[in-house]
């Protein structure tokens, strides 16, 4: 004899209980009937499912992109500010390069010339972050980019700013703080302060001081070793410019495409 499942409580579902009723009369039609509503059913809410999560996927992708065209855009503007400042550092070091290894009549290196000389060993790590992008790799989100040209430059960016973390960790590695090393030809001063615009190393907030390198030219000339060590620092420079124009052309790429994808 047939048995009709119970829920606890011993109540029987409301379809089960139609199942049972037309298996005892043999109902052939109005069971394949049953079932096929069941079905259906299932079907129809797997469905709606499905859409709803697309939906919230599609939704998803839009604020990606909306945050991605704007955290492009501002490291963008910081790539291009930092290349402008190393370019002018790179303009100072060509000029005192004429002065220090040549052996033309010796002129004194300018304020900003001797700065230039004396912070040769600083390199800073470049600007590189896209946060959203972070996101997406930690959250396992990077497919709900849909736009193949988007993920590509993306993994290439991501390539390339590894890369350059990596030249940033060798680049820094062994440099010369020369004016520690070599006294004689940099030494940094205590001046009788004057106007804000003066150059000032210190962060002491002497209304009365300020600190300056002063360099001199002949000290540097005769000193081998320094020659080598500013040579040194100096020969850097060009890759990390080299670096930045490459970022900057990424990017430029990167909001290129958002742009069109935001106009379409």
């Amino acid at each position: 004899m047939f048995h009709t499942p119970t829920m606890a409580g011993g109540k029987t579902p409301v379809f089960l209980n139609k199942i049972a009723v037309q298996l005892r009369e043999q109902n052939w039609f109005a069971l394949a009937a049953e079932f096929v509503i069941v079905v259906v059913g299932v079907f129809l809410g797997l469905q709606a499912a499905n859409w709803n999560e697309e939906r919230q996927e599609r939704k998803d992708e839009g604020v990606i992109l909306t945050r991605l065209q704007a955290e492009t855009a501002t490291l963008l503007e910081l790539v291009r500010n930092e290349r402008e400042d190393l370019q002018t550092r790179t303009d100072l070091f060509t000029q005192a390069q004429s002065v220090i290894f040549t052996s033309a009549d010796p002129r004194p290196l300018t304020p900003s010339e001797c700065s230039a000389v004396a912070a040769s060993h600083i390199y800073r790590r470049e600007a590189d972050q896209l946060p959203i992008l972070e996101e997406l790799l930690s959250t396992g989100r990077f497919d709900r980019l849909k736009d193949e040209r988007i993920k590509n430059q993306l993994r290439r960016y991501i390539l390339f700013r590894d890369r350059q973390r990596a030249n940033h960790e060798e680049r820094t590695n062994e440099l010369f703080r020369l004016y520690s090393r070599h006294p004689d030809a940099i030494q940094i001063a205590a001046l009788p302060r004057g106007s804000d615009t003066e150059l000032d190393w210190g962060y002491m907030k002497n209304p009365d001081l300020r600190f300056a390198p002063q360099c001199n030219v002949d000290q540097m000339r005769s000193n081998r070793q320094f020659l080598n060590e500013l040579f040194d620092n100096m020969g850097r420079n060009g890759h990390v410019l080299l670096g930045y124009e490459e970022r900057e052309a990424i990017l430029v790429e990167l909001q290129q495409r958002l742009d069109e994808i935001f106009e379409s």
